[in-house]
């Protein structure tokens, strides 16, 4: 069952037109220019994912370096309160006295 709504198919020579319209071809050889200029944005490009790539390698090692430090101050903070606390329980009067360093 055929609408009247539905788009008819175009004649043989609209169809002439239509395909040797200058919408649908293209140039298909690219100029001297384009090929040096593609091969010069490649190049552009492959020079920038590198140095990305030597970018994030010392991210990375600075964000390692970074994470070892915080754990050692982590570490020695813990080590100075512990003698803290170990001289003011071991010389109480000591340490009121100023840890018996005599001053001149």
């Amino acid at each position: 069952m055929a609408t009247s709504d539905s788009p008819s198919l175009p004649s043989n020579a609209n169809l002439a037109d239509f395909t040797e319209s200058i919408a649908w071809t293209a140039e298909t050889e690219p100029t001297a220019g384009e090929v040096i200029e593609k091969e010069n944005l490649l190049k552009d490009v492959l020079a920038m994912q590198d140095s990305l790539r030597a970018l994030l390698t010392r991210v990375t090692t600075v964000k390692e370096d970074c994470t070892k430090a915080e754990s050692e101050n982590e570490t020695l903070q813990t080590y100075v309160e512990s003698v803290t606390k170990s001289l003011a329980i071991s010389s109480p009067a000591g340490a009121a006295a100023g840890n018996g360093v005599k001053r001149r």
